[in-house]
This record gives C-alpha cells, sequence and structure tokens, in this order.
C-alpha cells in the first residue's frame, strides 16, 4: 500500500514538474522574441580596409604615392568605405613620405662623419612645410612624453630633430595619429576608423583626451583596439584606467569592436559594460588567406554577415615574392575583385537585406521592461531545474523530488553567489536534460509501439516529437542567456563538449540498462552482467574502434574543428543551394539514423537494434539545441537550419527504410533458394 500511493505520488509530481516546464517554456518566448529584435536594430555593414598594410605594400614599388592613390580609388570604388588609421609611428611617418630617418651611422656618411657614427641616435629629417608645421610637434611631443633627449638638428636647410635613442627602438615609439593623413583620406570620402593601443605607458587621461578629441573633430567614431588589450587595460587596477577611458568615449560619442574568432582582448568586457554596449562584431580577414579565389572571399563575407551577426569587415593585405616572376606582388586587386560586380561580396550582402554603411550596434535594452523580463527570467529557470529534475527521474524515478528540491537550492546559492553563473549553469543543465529527454522519449514511444501499425508515418512523426523537445531545450538556452554581452560574444554558452557527449552517452546508457526495467536494481543487475562478461579480441577492437569515433566526434565540436577541402566544398554548394546550410551531422547521419532505428523498432523487426539507432540519433537532438548555443548566430538562421536539417534528415531516412525493405526481400528470396 505504501509502494502504490509511493508511486502515485511520483505520478503527479512529474506532472508537476512538466507543467513547471511548460510554463517555463512558455516564459521563454517573449525573451526569444526580443532576442530576435535586438539583432534587427543594427542592418548596415561597414567595410574598412587597413591604411597601414597599404603603405607597406607600397614602399615595394618605384613611386609608392602613385600607388597608394590607385589603390586608394579602387577600393573606394568597390565598396570600401571606410580606413583604418593607426597611431602612428616613424616607421609608418617615414613610408607616408612625412619624414626621413637616420642612424648615427648614415647620418655621418651623409655629413662627411661631421658627425660620431658610434652614437647611438635617430635622426629625423621633416620633409616639406606641412610635416614641418605638422608632424613635428606631434614627434616632438611623443619622445619627451617618454623622457628621451631632443635637440634641433638639420641637414642642408631641411628642419629636423636628433632623438637619443638608438634607431632600432625609435621606430618603433607609439605616436599620435598622422593628421596629414586623415585629412587626405578624408578629402577621398572615407570614413576613418581607430586604431589605437595600449602600448602607451603609463595611461595618462590629458593625452587620451587630447587623442580622442583630435580623432572625433576628424569623424572617428568607432576604435578598433590594436594588440592583445583596450586603452587604458595595464593600469586599471591602479588607476581605474578603463572607467576613464570608456568616459572619454563616452563623451566624445566613440564605439568599440568585437573581433571575431578571437580571445577578447584584456579589457574589452569591461568598457563595453561602461559604454552601454555601442560596440559591433568585426570579422577580420588576415593577410595571409587574402589570396583566396575572389569567390571564395565573397562567400567568406557573406556568410559572416548573414551567419554571425558581423557588422565590420576589416581587410589586410601584404606583399610576397613571386620568385618565379621575380617580383613582389599584393592582394589589393583580388580584394577589389572579390569585393565588386553582380557576385561580389557587396552586391550579395545587399541581396541578403543588408545596407553597405557605418556599421551600429545593437540595441542592448532587448525592448522588454526590466521588470517583465527578471519575472519571466525566474519562471524560466524553475522551469529549467524542472526540466533537469525530470530527466533524472527518468533514470531514477525516486530522486526526482530530491534531485529537483537540490536544483533549487543550488540556483539560489548560484545567483546569490552570481546571476550569471546560475544562468550558464541552467542553460547548460536544460540544455543535456532536453536533448536527453528527447532520445528516451523516441525510445520508449519506439518500444511500446503496436508492431506493424505504419512504422514509416510513426517514425517520421516521433523525429518530429523528440525534435519538439529538443527546441524547448533550445528556447531555455536563449531565453537564460539573452544578454547583449552574448550576441559579442564576450561571455558564451559553457559546457559544449559536455552537451556533444552527455545526453549520446545517457541514451545508451538508456537503451543498454533502464528500459524495460522497473526501478535502478535491475539496471545495475545488467551492468554487473557486462562488467563480469568475457572480454574477446572483437570486443576489445569494437571498444577501441568506438573510443576512436568518439575522439573525432569531440574533437569536431566547437570552433576548434576542422574541415576537409572536400567538406568545405560540400558545404559551399549547401550553402548557395539553401542559402542556410544545415548542420551535416544531423541530415547525413543522425537523422537519418533515428528514423530508420524508429522504423525498425515501430515494425517489430530488429527492436534492440532500432533501439540502438535511436541512441544514436540523440546526437541529432543536441545537435539541434548546439545549434541555437551559438548565441551569436540570428535566430532566424537557426530556425531555417534546424528545419532544413529535419527535413533532408527524414527524407534520407525514408531513403535507408526504402532500402532496408529491398534488402530485406532479396535475403528472404536468396534465404527461400537456399534453403533445401
Amino acid at each position: 500500500m505504501l509502494l502504490f500511493r509511493h508511486d502515485r505520488w511520483n505520478r503527479v509530481l512529474r506532472r508537476a514538474l512538466a507543467a513547471l516546464a511548460l510554463l517555463g517554456l512558455i516564459a521563454a518566448l517573449p525573451l526569444a522574441f526580443a532576442r530576435h529584435q535586438t539583432e534587427s536594430t543594427a542592418n548596415a555593414v561597414e567595410i574598412v580596409f587597413d591604411y597601414r598594410d597599404l603603405l607597406e605594400v607600397a614602399a615595394y614599388r618605384s613611386k609608392p604615392a602613385e600607388y597608394v592613390q590607385r589603390r586608394l580609388m579602387e577600393l573606394k570604388e568597390a565598396g570600401v568605405g571606410s580606413m583604418a588609421v593607426y597611431e602612428s609611428t616613424l616607421r609608418e611617418l617615414e613610408l607616408s613620405g612625412r619624414v626621413q630617418t637616420l642612424s648615427s651611422a648614415e647620418a655621418a656618411l651623409l655629413t662627411e662623419f661631421r658627425l660620431a657614427p658610434a652614437e647611438k641616435s635617430t635622426y629625423v629629417l621633416f620633409l616639406g612645410d606641412a610635416s614641418e608645421r605638422l608632424i613635428r610637434p606631434l614627434v616632438e611631443s611623443g619622445f619627451r612624453r617618454i623622457g628621451v633627449e631632443i635637440a634641433p638638428w638639420e641637414y642642408e636647410g631641411i628642419p629636423g630633430l636628433e632623438l637619443a635613442m638608438p634607431k632600432e627602438e625609435a621606430l618603433l615609439q607609439t605616436l599620435d595619429p598622422d593628421p596629414i593623413t586623415l585629412e587626405e583620406l578624408r578629402a577621398m570620402g572615407f570614413r576613418l576608423v581607430a586604431r589605437l593601443s595600449d602600448r602607451r605607458q603609463p595611461f595618462d587621461a590629458e593625452t587620451v583626451e587630447a587623442t580622442l578629441a583630435f580623432l572625433a573633430e576628424h569623424g572617428v567614431d568607432r576604435i578598433v583596439f590594436d594588440g592583445t588589450a583596450v586603452t587604458g587595460a595595464a593600469d586599471d587596477a591602479k588607476k581605474n584606467s578603463l572607467a576613464v577611458m570608456a568616459e572619454l568615449m563616452n563623451k566624445h560619442g566613440m564605439g568599440a569592436a568585437a573581433i571575431e574568432l578571437s580571445n577578447p582582448q584584456r579589457g574589452l568586457a569591461k568598457l563595453a559594460h561602461l559604454t552601454n554596449y555601442n560596440i559591433v562584431r568585426l570579422h577580420s580577414l588576415p593577410a595571409n588567406i587574402a589570396n583566396l579565389p575572389p569567390n571564395e572571399l565573397a562567400d567568406r563575407f557573406a556568410l559572416a554577415v548573414q551567419d554571425r551577426n558581423i557588422r565590420m569587415i576589416f581587410l589586410n593585405t601584404s606583399v610576397a615574392l613571386d620568385a618565379n616572376l621575380g617580383v613582389r606582388k599584393d592582394t589589393v586587386e583580388n580584394i577589389v575583385k572579390s569585393l565588386e560586380g553582380p557576385d561580389g561580396a557587396v552586391a550579395r550582402i545587399r541581396a541578403l537585406g543588408f545596407d553597405i554603411g557605418p556599421a551600429a550596434p545593437f540595441a542592448a535594452d532587448g525592448g522588454l521592461p526590466r521588470a517583465a523580463a527578471l519575472i519571466l527570467k525566474a519562471a524560466v529557470a524553475a522551469g529549467a531545474v524542472a526540466l533537469v529534475a525530470l530527466a533524472a527521474g527518468v533514470f531514477f524515478p525516486k530522486l526526482t523530488a530530491a534531485v529537483f528540491a537540490a536544483g533549487l537550492a543550488a540556483s539560489a546559492a548560484l545567483y546569490v553567489l552570481s546571476s550569471e553563473l546560475m544562468a550558464q549553469a541552467l542553460a547548460l543543465g536544460a540544455a543535456v536534460a532536453a536533448s536527453t529527454l528527447a532520445g528516451v522519449f523516441a525510445v520508449r514511444r519506439a518500444e511500446s509501439a503496436p508492431a506493424g501499425k505504419n512504422p514509416v508515418g510513426r517514425a517520421a512523426a516521433l523525429l518530429l516529437s523528440a525534435s519538439a523537445i529538443s527546441l524547448a531545450g533550445a528556447a531555455y538556452v536563449v531565453a537564460l542567456l539573452d544578454h547583449i554581452t552574448y550576441l559579442y560574444v564576450l561571455r558564451q554558452f559553457r559546457g559544449v563538449t559536455l552537451l556533444h557527449a552527455a545526453p549520446l552517452a545517457l541514451a545508451f546508457a538508456y537503451v543498454l540498462f533502464f528500459h524495460g526495467e522497473k526501478d535502478w536494481r535491475g539496471a545495475v543487475r545488467r551492468i554487473r552482467d557486462v562488467l563480469a562478461a568475457r572480454v574477446t579480441v572483437l570486443w576489445v577492437l569494437l571498444a577501441a574502434a568506438a573510443g576512436a569515433a568518439l575522439a573525432y566526434y569531440l574533437s569536431r565540436t566547437g570552433n576548434a574543428g576542422t574541415a576537409t577541402e572536400l567538406e568545405r566544398m560540400f558545404r559551399a554548394a549547401l550553402q548557395d543551394t539553401l542559402g542556410v546550410r544545415p548542420r551535416t551531422k544531423e541530415f547525413l547521419f543522425a537523422h537519418p539514423a533515428f528514423v530508420l532505428g524508429a522504423y525498425l523498432a515501430a515494425s517489430g523487426l530488429r527492436r534492440k537494434f532500432g533501439l540502438l539507432l535511436i541512441a544514436f540519433g540523440t546526437m541529432g537532438q543536441l545537435s539541434i539545441v548546439d545549434t541555437f548555443a551559438h548565441l551569436h548566430t540570428p535566430l532566424v538562421v537557426s530556425i531555417l537550419r534546424t528545419f532544413y536539417g529535419l527535413v533532408i534528415g527524414a527524407a534520407l531516412g525514408l531513403v535507408l527504410i526504402g532500402i532496408w525493405r529491398l534488402l530485406e526481400k532479396g535475403w528472404a528470396r536468396w534465404k527461400a533458394v537456399l534453403e533445401p
């Protein structure tokens, strides 16, 4: 009697938790829609070229100034609207034709050894009146700031300076941006994007204030920080310099950029917060791959905008020696070809519904009142705990209540410690739980299906039903991690490897040890039997193969995974055909195996093998959740990617069923012939 009451109470609890999970899902939908609205608030893509790179490649031409002017016009006509300008150096000023620098030895030769060649000084000549008027103060202030002794010097009437620092070191010192270059680029119609570093130490608020004011006068409103840290990061612990930097940026109306596929620059997250997330996502084209075919570069740029919310494309170039022709080549012309024309990146980006123009940040408020968002988030958090408890209850029903209570207590403790840590933990828990429940649900339904009753239709329907559970988990992830920082990848979904491994392992564990058992004791008996079984060489080989397959599978997760050339071609073909590329492991492997397994189990044919195929198909369910865990990808793209994966995967699954039927019929005929 007591056991009956306990089981009845467990059923009531499971229903209550299912209702709470459903309530959390309903609460997640407005938060997900607000995320979609946020993604729609910035619709312009800015194409930026690195001006310093252009100076570097021009240095190998017989007429550098003419080469720079010609290339600038070509880039402008191709769609490049902005030029990135750096804090200057003597090296860059020399490339621009503003100054000529000499070492002590070079100056001694020039002056017929009136200067001592053994000294380690740098001699700077200012070429032209504009250089004397505008560049000389820039050089003097920059070197005085770091304590270098400066003395006037000239050569045959050309004014200059003597800097008490070796030339090799002097060429590396960071100075203010070149005002002549800024004026020339603006006169040609380019917008300016500043590249500032944290190399001028210590942080000096007055110097930074003067630099930002000067840049603002020249129309600069976006900074792409140069190096591994933002300006002010090194001294932040002592001087709170990031707060000062953010205040100055806000004062002058400047925002920053988050560079894609790199570790966030030190201090960027704090600076973004203090500037109210006046930030854009930037895709950088490395100079070493700028020689790819123009159509591949165009694909790269359009995909970055469509798939990853990129709003700034930053172009680099470099020069390389062609040993066969004996000339030095650069990739500027190749980049121009990738941008222009009906199949170029500019036309393709516009065809996607974007404008080409100054990049703007996404709205940070999400479109929901703060109070309403907090209430919805609380409901989602409670639903996530319920989802985890339901998943645990599949394996250990009597622990359902304990897991739910522990989950609530742990969530409360994490919230006190860090609300963001709580959200990340619950998002991971909901993701693993939902994809695990999807696999277990499919196994149970397929196992209990009446044999022979429309197994093909049931198999397809079961894939859709399981995927609906996985999509619920995806909604939880999107709602819990809805902060703007995830859109800019300043924070990320944590636990990708666990998400890819745990649901798959749990689904196989359920099929092998738990299904058909009334409680955990039966599972323990099965595990004990497996551990006590005799191990053969075949089992060892199978285990090694399974381990290698698992290692390869996990190596392909996340951004670190690599693809072969054939895979890249296949992906490009899918992208060009469908507009949004479905995930290969979903439509080509997991979903077809799931459908075939559901058919075999529902038709009563090789039911155990069918259930194992469904467990393998759980890979597709966790992949659905993982698709939405890429929080920098637009929601619409993730939805389309999942839809295409299900449609194509289900279709391929039906093809596998047809092949299975043909093989069955062929085997039956051969068997009839062979049997006496």
